[in-house]
């Protein structure tokens, strides 16, 4: 059985940085087999980011590169940026010749100028960012009209966010400011931050890394159903949402 998670408590953006530094020398997947669920993830921002030849493409929260590498030949330019300088590092020994990586904090990208890319997208980061309206304010200044902000991210509707891990008093977070967020919270903030178009569906998340194996099991069940259309029986969101 995994252990159970013990939350950092953290209070501030560095501690976050310090959190995934620490973090990034034995960083690795957690919950599946890892060549199987990087090329389903990979699927998914292919689908949704919709890349075209010419396009710049930005990740936020890139971590050791693991998406934006492997999608770089699909267009023209890309910039991964992350909070921790070891991320990056790391990531910066894969690099091709189109990608480029730099520490920065998603709150404010200081340093991506304003309307210079035309795809934003994230992978399991924007959960773990404290401030997530300046967050979302910060894609839209870097975006071009007409830009797409692409984010898979859980599910905080999920059954087991929602219903079973409190009832079992079991953690569901690393750090004490991550939070999941559903459906309908996400469009809001998108919305308020000037996004229009929200577009959201699931895909197949199971954190099976951080609960029981009984439970993992029950909820692979779950997520079969959830295929039928019940969104809180799936534990990914993936969204999109564009920039006017």
């Amino acid at each position: 059985m995994p252990a159970r998670l013990v939350p950092l408590s953290v209070s501030s953006s560095d501690d976050v940085k310090a959190y995934f530094d620490r973090e990034a020398i034995r960083y690795r997947e957690q919950h599946g087999a890892a060549a199987h669920l990087l090329r389903y993830r990979l699927r998914l921002i292919r689908r949704f980011a919709a890349f075209q030849p010419g396009d710049h493409v930005l990740e936020i929260g890139c971590g050791p590169g693991n998406h934006l590498v492997p999608l770089a030949g699909m267009f023209a330019s890309g910039l991964g940026t992350d909070l921790s300088d070891e991320m990056i590092r790391i990531a910066r020994r894969e690099a091709p010749d189109n990608v480029r990586f730099g520490a920065d904090n998603a709150e404010s990208l200081s340093t991506v100028t304003d309307a210079s890319a035309d795809v934003v997208f994230c992978v399991g980061a924007f959960e773990h960012m404290i401030d997530r309206r300046a967050v979302l304010r910060s894609v839209h200044r870097v975006l071009r009209p007409r830009g797409r902000f692409v984010c898979l991210t859980p599910n905080g509707d999920f059954v087991w966010y929602s219903w079973l891990a409190p009832r079992l008093r079991w953690p569901t977070v690393r750090l004490s400011t991550d939070r999941y967020l559903g459906r309908a919270e996400m469009a809001s903030l998108c919305e308020e931050a000037g996004f229009r178009g929200f577009e959201a569906g699931c895909w197949s998340f199971i954190p099976r890394g951080d609960m029981p194996a009984f439970w993992a099991r029950v909820l692979r069940v779950l997520d079969w159903i959830g295929h039928l259309g019940i969104s809180g029986l799936r534990g990914g969101l993936v969204f999109r949402c564009r920039k006017p």
